[in-house]
This record gives C-alpha cells, sequence and structure tokens, in this order.
C-alpha cells in the first residue's frame, strides 16, 4: 500500500507542474511517503512542518479552543499547505499557487492512514 501512497504523490507531482514537492509526515515528524526532487531534505522539511503543526495546534488551543485543520502559507512565489491526517500523519504539499492545492485529493491520502493504521509510525517506515 505504501508505494500505492507514494506512486500517487508521484502521479501529482508530474501530472501538475506547479506542485513541487509532496510530504507525508508521521506525528514523530518522520517522513512516511514523499515525492521531492533529489536537492530537497525531506527529512528536514518533516521536521519542521510538525514542529509548526504543534506550535500551529497550541495557538489555536490558545486562541479560541478549537481543533486545527490546516496551515496553509501563502507567498508571492508559492504556497506550502500543512495539514494533518487522521492522528497518524501530517500532509505536506509546496507549489507555486495555493490553487494548484485543489488537485490534491486529500481523502485518498488519509484512506491509506484509515485501512492500514499503524501500532506506531516507526512500524511502517523502512
Amino acid at each position: 500500500m505504501m508505494s500505492n501512497l507514494e506512486e500517487y504523490l508521484e502521479n501529482v507531482c508530474k501530472k501538475n507542474i506547479g506542485i513541487s514537492a509532496i510530504i507525508v509526515v508521521g506525528n514523530e515528524g518522520l517522513p512516511i511517503a514523499s515525492f521531492v526532487d533529489k536537492n530537497t531534505d525531506r527529512t528536514l522539511i518533516a521536521a519542521i512542518c510538525a514542529a509548526l503543526r504543534w506550535i500551529g495546534k497550541q495557538f489555536v488551543g490558545e486562541i479560541i479552543a478549537g481543533n486545527l485543520k490546516r496551515i496553509l502559507i501563502d507567498c508571492s512565489n508559492g504556497a506550502i499547505l500543512i495539514q494533518p491526517l487522521n492522528h497518524y500523519g501530517i500532509l505536506i504539499a509546496s507549489c507555486k499557487s495555493a490553487t494548484l492545492l485543489n488537485e490534491l485529493d486529500i481523502e485518498l491520502i488519509q484512506s491509506f492512514f484509515s485501512s492500514n493504521p499503524p501500532d506506531s509510525v516507526n512500524s511502517i517506515i523502512m
């Protein structure tokens, strides 16, 4: 099933030239599946985004006591989406425009975790 998720991520990036990288990260901050160029340190990005998610979650909790749905960083030269996937992971997508994020089938990516919930993220990282 892991290869199916990685194949999906690769197909999305190749189909949409503006989406340059997608990483699915476990709650522990380690990458589970990704499609990034060879010059990208996916482990570093995964750890930074896991930390950002935690900070965002704490911020939202303090301010409005709600659940964090996603973090969207929208800049003049691109956008980064950080979104929780169930209780097991985080989706990170980098693209040239936030509108390209509509091409992601987030429910499909979430279904990977729904059908195969790991005992620990470490059990699915090889």
